[in-house]
């Protein structure tokens, strides 16, 4: 009878010793000692000041462009929200660690995939925000541009990853890795991919106030019809979107370059201190001007064809000049130079008549 009561007594006394594991799991839990560490493979975050951090995108990874995390005080704001979902959840979590807010606002600089498709990670809590524009092309070219993802994207990054195990050339190998990080996102997201619009849209500008600090959304454009920055007067920082690119060829195939150059200009006049572009390394308003020369040397090497009457093909055998031969994205160079001569030449056409 004694070794059945001592038989007893032991087996209470683990359960008590589980119970209090178990409660101290997590209470460590509750108090974050098990949370994620502020660490994504897809991007690294970097601190501006206070409250506010940009994550940049890494190559090789799902993220592609860059995005910003605002502590509004009360709750957090997203600008851009990634290619990838699992970059955009990576970004919902790590935003929350930081300001310990949920997210509650998210902001879409533009239409471009690569900024918007994870939109849907913070739907059930955020407020997405466009400008009228934007949601309108969102609504127009998702749709048919996933579906057809599905069918090419595949084979791509096979292409790709068989084209890297070939590789020996540095350049090469880094061109390749950018890509590989992009059809790795649309080949993984694209089975839960949904297109998710923004929920609230605005003409020319937007403040947003939270309970120690706002934010200002200014409409610009050049890069699409219609871009947003985000711009943070008292800590004079701005996020332009693909407004400005920083050591990268933009991408200028869709640009109207008079609007570009105005909203370059107008970015030029503001109290800014720091920049986080689209695509690159943190700024200054330096930058600014390194873009616009970006825009000129394009404009002058494509104009200087076209008056020559040289084909568009023989635009494939311009070398790249300094310093921009070593930008990421080279493929974006020539590409460039075909979308200015077209322009080129129906201004000239178009002066003639």
């Amino acid at each position: 009878m004694r070794n059945n009561q001592k038989l007893i007594t032991i087996h209470q006394i683990s359960i008590l010793n589980i119970l209090s594991y178990v409660f101290i799991f997590f209470e460590m839990l509750s108090i974050g000692l098990f949370a994620q560490p502020t660490h994504s493979e897809h991007f690294n975050v970097i601190q501006l000041t206070d409250g506010v951090y940009a994550a940049i995108n890494t190559i090789g990874g799902q993220a592609i462009c860059n995005a910003g995390i605002v502590d509004l005080g009360d709750k957090t704001l997203i600008f851009d929200t990634f290619l990838s979902l699992k970059a955009a959840q990576d970004l919902k979590n790590i935003a929350e660690e930081l300001t310990s807010h949920p997210v509650g606002y998210v902001i879409n600089s533009h239409y471009h995939s690569d900024h918007i498709r994870g939109n849907q990670i913070f739907k059930r809590e955020g407020v997405i925000i466009s400008t009228n524009s934007t949601r309108t092309d969102i609504a127009k070219n998702e749709p048919d541009k996933i579906k057809q993802e599905g069918n090419y994207a595949p084979k791509k990054l096979a292409e790709l990853k068989k084209d890297l195990k070939s590789a020996t050339d540095k350049t090469q190998i880094q061109k390749i890795k950018t890509w590989l990080g992009y059809f790795q996102a649309l080949v993984e997201s694209h089975p839960s991919q949904l297109v998710t619009l923004p929920d609230i849209t605005f003409d020319s500008c937007l403040t947003i106030y939270g309970s120690t600090r706002k934010v200002e959304l200014i409409e610009l454009g050049g890069h699409t019809n219609s871009d947003i920055i985000m711009y943070l007067p008292k800590e004079k920082i701005v996020f332009t979107g693909d407004l400005v690119f920083i050591g990268y060829h933009p991408f200028l195939a869709e640009s109207n370059l008079q609007m570009l150059r105005s909203s370059l200009d107008k970015l030029k006049e503001m109290d800014i201190e720091k920049i986080v572009p689209g695509h690159g390394h943190v700024g200054t308003k330096d930058d600014i001007s390194g873009m616009n020369d970006y825009i000129k040397m394009i404009y002058n090497l494509s104009k200087d064809f076209v008056v020559k009457r040289k084909s568009i093909d023989e635009l494939s055998k311009i070398k790249i000049p300094e310093p921009y031969d070593d930008w990421y994205l080279p493929d974006f160079f020539v590409l460039n130079l075909k979308h200015m001569y077209k322009i080129i030449s129906e201004e000239i056409n178009s002066n003639k008549q």
